[in-house]
């Protein structure tokens, strides 16, 4: 294939192609009707009017044909405007130019070609072309046809253009006329042989008045308004013009409004005639306010005097050169000289020397391709580099700048600032030798727009903190950041986003892996400076904080587990709707929360809370119980008592009252803190379960013991030997009577409690022995059930002692254990633990069951009280061990609690007093 060749006068031929204004229009009417009929006359089955650009022929008109352009490269038209007359190609798969052309070995399949070139201004723009994809040949009067075709439309552009120009020109009329009137210029027109002018209104509104206050009106009018210091000058430049030494009458001046001031004038004005002796006749002219202007122009002169004293007073040299190979100065400021040796004037178009001849030749090459790079990317650089001195010595420099770009994008030339660093550079050398004696490592880390990062300055202790050198990541930060462990990497990356984005301080705690592989805890912190290319600069200190860490992480770890108990023990309280209170045993103040007065009827709004006051509230026949519990706390420092109040409308309710006395040491005021809670409903409640199982109980238990009997002795076989199907009943019978049995004792000790009729062997003991023996208890039911259990406990706990009753708190753990394995999934766990909270002793049962359903925690040490009627089908029980737990946990001055979140388990506890 043979691509067109390039005309010789190609420049001119585009050119008159764009002024045509045709190019990437939308189709007009008059073109594509001029195709169509050549098609019809012609039959060829496309006809295009085909305008060829530098690259491309794109397609004015188009019939048969739905592309819009091709590749000039390929084209048949590129050879036709080389040609003058009509190029013509019979058959193109036999013409070696076109044979393997794509057009003619794909679509459109061009076979036959003709094309009449179309010429515009003397130049050849495009063609008029007529495709067929079989072969032909013109006749002489298809050939003429086709000419008159393309004379036709030569004749369409050319009228296209003349209408495009009357627009033009009516636009531009208008417009001149609108620019008249907008900016509201004033006209004069002046008969120099007479005197005789003529204003329009708005010459004279320029100075405050209306025409006819003027009147008469002539040359002396403007004359009288003028400022004289100016007349001379005005006169002056009039005759330059009168004697043809100007084209244009034009003079800068001031005439007087109306009002006293001056305003500044531009007067602009032509002789348009002469009389028959040549003598200026007639004259036109403007006035325009320039005022403004002339104020602006003012203030930009002393601008620029003071840019000049500024620019004469920065300590650095600032320049402006050409972007070529020797960066040919067009200005530079006189502080050269002191940085150089050399007047500013010696680089002025390299009058005597290059500024490039002056720099280190070690840092030229590194100079060029920073301002280089920097000049591409449309970006500012900022380098250091060494200048050589006129007396022999290297001065250290730093330079800024940037490129200055006309509208399309080319450059014009460089700006720039070159400061002498060469004392910072020492003072940075020292700085250097005492980084590196620090135990952490100094640095500067580098973050570009485009992603990549490196630490253009680091200590060497780099090494000792990353296992890599200064020079390993001076320009590529990447094998720093693979030594950091993955789990911290997001969080690293994450931290550096946002101080590059917000600037602020970047501070971070993560893990690197040492050359062993072993892990070590750092510690950075750096701050963010933008810098002119776009890119972050850090500056900081990293130190190596793993023994701080592993402490730290230590206390992280009791705080946590503080956090939890403290959360849990929020949690119960606002559930079981608890008010809080402080007093002080000895100064006789008191604090309490909100809901306090709404149990005690008290209006939050008239009530300020006192000792006096909540003691005014209790019933008389309790007094005594709530000074003896009051008493109880100087000893034990537990407050545990239920009394009766009388709301000030005369009711009365129920309330509980718990409250801690504050450890000793820290306690000189004697501060005890403590809930209540409204328990009124509960008590009336208790009573009718009371009466009900004291009734129920004393008539159960004793049929109930002979039923057990008689059982007992059916299996023992001494009566009469069963049947195996009968002995399976009376083991069931037997098995049902002592869950009876247990029930009834359970329900017995309640009221036992009730009635303050329970026995208590109070002891000093230490509780281990008795928690390995809850645990050993139920180590077969836990392997029924497969389940784990663990025993947890704190270091001190064989050294603490706790006044409890035996026996009870071992029912008490008894229940919590029985409790946790039967509600845990299979190969689960449950642990038994200790802890020390203040003066008290926490034991508590952790297990993995399901945990326990938020509208049933309120009921949880109820009577009788179980989550719902399938579970305790499933897993059996009563419904009052835990009811038990917590009369006898309080009958031993301790007090009982859980936590629980659905699907993660259920942990209860009771705390006792330490016994001192």
């Amino acid at each position: 294939m043979q691509a067109p060749v390039t005309p010789i006068f190609e420049q001119l031929r585009l050119l008159a192609l764009h002024n045509t204004g045709l190019l990437d229009t939308a189709p007009e009417q008059r073109f594509d009707r001029l195709t169509h009929l050549a098609k019809l006359c012609l039959g060829t089955e496309i006809v295009l009017i085909s305008l060829v650009d530098a690259k491309r022929q794109w397609f004015k008109s188009k019939q048969g044909l739905a592309a819009c352009e091709t590749s000039r490269d390929i084209s048949f038209c590129g050879h036709t405007i080389l040609a003058e007359s009509i190029f013509e190609i019979h058959d193109a798969q036999l013409d070696s130019r076109f044979a393997d052309n794509p057009l003619v070995t794909g679509a459109p399949f061009i076979r036959f070609y003709a094309g009449v070139p179309l010429e515009i201004n003397g130049e050849r723009i495009g063609t008029l072309c007529f495709i067929d994809s079989q072969p032909r040949q013109f006749t002489d009067k298809e050939r003429q046809i086709a000419f008159e075709f393309g004379k036709s439309v030569e004749q369409e552009i050319q009228d296209r253009l003349q209408e495009q120009s009357n627009e033009l020109l009516a636009a531009s009329e208008l417009m001149y006329r609108s620019v008249l009137e907008g900016t509201r210029i004033g006209t004069w027109q002046w008969n120099i042989q007479t005197g005789e002018t003529v204003f329009n209104e708005r010459w004279a509104e320029m100075i405050g008045y209306q025409l006819a206050e003027l009147e008469p009106i002539s040359i002396d009018t403007w004359l009288a308004v003028t400022h004289p210091d100016d007349l001379d000058h005005a006169k002056a430049a009039l005759e330059d013009h009168f004697n043809g030494l100007s084209p244009f009458y034009d003079v800068n001046f001031r005439m007087q409004h109306k009002q006293g001031h001056f305003i500044w004038v531009h007067d602009r004005g032509r002789v348009i005639s002469y009389s028959d002796d040549g003598k200026p006749l007639m004259m036109y002219g403007t006035h325009a306010d320039i005022t403004k202007q002339h104020d602006n122009e003012l203030a930009l002169r002393q601008s620029r005097d003071q840019f000049k004293t500024l620019v004469t007073n920065i300590p650095g040299v600032t320049y402006r050169c050409h972007h070529d190979e020797h960066w040919s100065m067009l200005y530079m400021s006189d502080h050269i000289y002191a940085l150089s040796g050399y007047l500013a004037s010696d680089f002025i178009d390299n009058s005597q020397r290059s500024f490039v001849s002056i720099i280190h030749p070690e840092d030229r090459d590194l100079l060029i391709q920073t301002v280089e790079k920097a000049v591409l990317n449309h970006a500012s650089w900022v380098l250091n580099f060494r200048i050589l001195h006129q007396n022999g010595s290297v001065l250290w420099a730093e330079g800024r700048g940037a490129a200055e770009y006309d509208s399309r994008g080319a450059i014009k030339y460089l700006d720039g600032f070159i400061l002498d660093i060469s004392k910072e550079k020492k003072l940075q050398d020292q700085l250097h030798k005492l980084t590196q004696q620090l135990p952490g490592v100094l640095y500067q880390f580098q973050l570009w727009p485009d992603g990549h990062s490196a630490f253009p300055y680091a200590s060497s202790a780099i090494e000792d903190i990353y296992g890599v050198k200064p020079e390993d990541v001076q320009t590529d930060a990447s094998t720093a950041f693979a030594k950091i462990y993955p789990e911290d990497l997001p969080a690293v990356a994450k931290s550096i986003e946002d101080s590059a984005q917000q600037l602020t301080l970047w501070e971070q705690e993560y893990r690197v892996y040492r050359d062993d592989n072993t892990l070590v805890w750092l510690s950075g912190s750096a701050s963010p400076e933008t810098m002119p290319d776009g890119s972050i600069l850090w500056h900081g200190y990293i130190q190596d904080i793993t023994q701080t860490k592993e402490h730290y992480l230590k206390l992280e770890d009791l705080n946590l587990q503080l956090n939890v108990a403290q959360q849990s023990l929020d949690l119960a309280s606002e559930q079981a709707q608890i008010g809080y209170w402080h007093a002080s045993l000895k100064q006789g103040t008191l604090w309490w929360s909100p809901i306090i007065y709404q149990i005690f009827g008290f209006d939050a709004h008239d009530i300020v809370p006192s000792v006096i006051l909540l003691k005014s509230a209790v019933h008389p026949d309790d007094i005594d119980k709530v000074d003896k519990s009051e008493q109880q706390a100087r000893l034990t420092g537990i407050h545990n008592v239920v009394h009766r109040i009388i709301r000030p409308n005369g009711e009365v309710r129920w309330v509980h009252q718990l409250g801690q006395l504050v450890a000793e040491d820290k306690n000189p005021d004697q501060i005890i803190i403590g809930s209540v809670q409204d328990v009124t409903d509960r008590m009336q409640l208790q009573q009718v379960k009371d009466d009900f199982i004291s009734t129920v109980s004393h008539e159960l238990r004793t049929p109930l013991t002979s039923i057990f009997g008689a059982l007992n002795l059916l299996q023992s076989g001494k009566l009469v030997t069963l049947p195996a199907k009968a002995d399976k009943l009376i083991e069931i019978a037997s098995s049902n009577c002592k869950q009876l049995s247990r029930l009834i004792n359970d329900l017995l000790d309640i009221e036992k409690l009730a009635a303050g009729k329970m026995l208590f062997e109070m002891k000093r003991l230490n509780v281990v022995p008795l928690l390995q023996r809850a645990i050993d208890d139920h180590q077969p039911y836990a392997d029924l059930h497969q389940i784990t259990l663990a025993l947890q406990l704190i270091h001190a706990m064989d050294e603490i002692l706790v006044y409890v009753d035996e026996h009870r708190l071992l029912q008490i753990l008894t229940n919590f254990l029985s409790n946790a394995v039967k509600f845990s999934p299979t190969a689960g766990s449950v642990t038994l633990s200790t802890t020390l909270i203040g003066n008290q002793v926490e034991i508590a049962v952790q297990d993995q069951g399901d945990g326990i359903p938020e509208d049933f925690q309120s009921k949880i040490f109820e009577r009788f009280s179980q989550a719902d009627a399938s579970s305790s089908k499933a897993k059996g029980g009563t419904g009052l061990g835990l009811a038990l737990c917590k009369e006898l946990t309080e009958a031993m001055n301790g007090s009982i609690g859980y936590s629980s979140t659905p699907g993660y388990g259920a942990r209860f506890y009771i705390r006792l007093p330490i016994s001192v």
